[in-house]
């Protein structure tokens, strides 16, 4: 597909320090690039992506233009539209939200922003020659949003490439917070709480407007002499993620319906926990005792700071690289294209072309019956199952290679897996990169099926739009 990707000029793409937002159009432009799209990227002029960029300002122009901002975006959005006609994209993927194209092509929008102001705009733009859709990034968004009017497509999680994020399960006493001067974050609220559990608070913020300076100085620079606080400005990327990587828990103290919150899974990605409010996205992301802990007050979440020690830095890490990857989110994305182009369909994905009734052993099976069930069935390999769990695989190769008298003896613990609802794509690279033969398919935790090299052959023939209810 050529997509054309439109982001706005306040920010170069990635961003240096502050910004969101941008942190995602920089990952999904070049994941889509990677996946072999062709991708036109509308953003400043000193940005870096793998996309072919189309600067529409020399340089990024900062976030603080009263009076003119909007006029300004909504210049800048005419003419990326009107490029990406002339181009010929196949879809407009805006990021934005300033422009109501007149001209005949698909656009998505991804929804960033809180439906206090993007609601009825998302409305009335739905009703504009049925040209445009939405994605939400959460659940809790599109509820908050409401279906009545709105062309939502899906909703697709934000990810995070976890190549670049560094990762300790040794970490230090202090407490970290992240975000705008803005009352709807808590700032606050985090110091009440490095102050009653008598912990150091580093925070780093990004305050440039008069009302975020306002508020810091009415609210919480008062709190600041009862606690050990240390107050940072904007910083790099790079600082952000050592803060992170060696803090004893971050605090997301956000008090409104936080559409979505990319501190939460950055934080986690780097084996730290976050201590939240029950208030938007973040019951989607935080599972309690396993990446953070939830709260309905202040002093909830005061008592979560001893909770801290039930969580392991290695599962938070996994959690993210389960369920909120740059993969993911690709791939929602691709799903969001096909949808809006071609209409209804989804992609081929595991529970279609598994094999549903597995041939397992259990880690005391002996290695003469294993040669038996390999044997048997004309198989090379079958997961080893004990309680119901996926304890390991075993192969041919591992009985040629290995020594032992029993499964467990031969078998590889480390198995790599994939989720049922996984594109047969996304399971094709994971045979190729892992040079393995076979994969198990989970879901919930529980083994359904197992896919081979075999079976994703005949699913090639299958490799088209599906009309489905999914």
């Amino acid at each position: 597909m050529k997509i054309a990707m439109i982001a706005g000029p306040w920010l170069p793409i990635p961003p240096t320090g502050y910004g969101g937002a941008e942190l995602v159009v920089s990952q999904l432009a070049d994941g889509l690039v990677d996946r072999g799209h062709d991708v036109l990227l509308f953003a400043a002029g000193d940005s870096r992506t793998k996309a072919q960029l189309v600067p529409i300002t020399p340089k990024h122009i900062g976030q603080d233009w009263p009076g003119y901002g909007t006029p300004l975006q909504s210049a800048f959005s005419e003419y990326s539209f009107v490029r990406s006609f002339l181009e010929k994209a196949d879809v407009i993927h805006d990021h934005t939200m300033y422009h109501n194209t007149w001209l005949p092509v698909k656009t998505i929008y991804t929804l960033h922003g809180p439906a206090e102001w993007g609601a009825e705009l998302s409305r009335r733009m739905s009703a504009f020659g049925q040209q445009n859709y939405f994605v939400s990034i959460s659940n809790t968004q599109r509820r908050l949003y409401g279906e009545e009017g709105i062309n939502f497509v899906q909703t697709v999680y934000n990810g995070i490439d976890l190549g670049g994020v560094p990762f300790s399960d040794k970490k230090e006493d202090y407490l970290f917070f992240i975000g705008r001067a803005n009352w709807e974050k808590g700032l606050d609220l985090a110091v009440r709480i490095a102050i009653r559990t008598k912990r150091k608070l580093k925070m780093a913020i990004k305050m440039t407007e008069a009302h975020e300076k306002e508020y810091f100085r009415k609210t919480v620079k008062p709190l600041l002499s009862q606690g050990d606080v240390e107050i940072m400005g904007d910083i790099t990327v790079e600082q952000k993620l050592e803060l992170y990587k060696n803090a004893y828990a971050t605090l997301f103290t956000s008090q409104w319906e936080e559409p979505f919150g990319l501190v939460m899974i950055e934080s986690m990605a780097t084996g730290t926990p976050v201590l939240a409010l029950r208030r938007g996205a973040a019951v989607e992301i935080i599972k309690d005792g396993v990446n953070g802990f939830l709260g309905d007050s202040l002093d909830d979440l005061v008592n979560a700071v001893n909770r801290i020690p039930e969580i392991n830095a290695s599962a938070c890490r996994q959690y993210i690289a389960d369920h909120f990857s740059v993969d993911k989110m690709v791939e929602g994305y691709e799903e969001a294209y096909k949808t809006v182009l071609y209409g209804a369909v989804r992609a081929v994905i595991a529970r279609d072309v598994m094999t549903a009734e597995v041939v397992t052993v259990s880690p005391g099976t002996s290695r003469e019956e294993l040669i038996k069930v390999l044997a048997e069935h004309d198989i090379s390999g079958v997961p080893v199952v004990s309680d119901g769990k996926l304890v390991g695989i075993v192969t041919e190769d591992d009985i040629l290679a290995k020594a032992g008298d029993k499964v467990n003896e031969l078998m590889s613990k480390n198995v790599i897996t994939v989720n049922e609802k996984d594109p047969v794509h996304r399971v094709a690279s994971i045979l190729i990169r892992n040079r393995v033969k076979r994969v198990p398919v989970m879901s919930n935790d529980q083994l359904i099926g197992i896919i081979s090299r075999h079976d994703l052959v005949h699913a090639l023939a299958l490799e088209k739009p599906w009309t489905t209810a999914a």
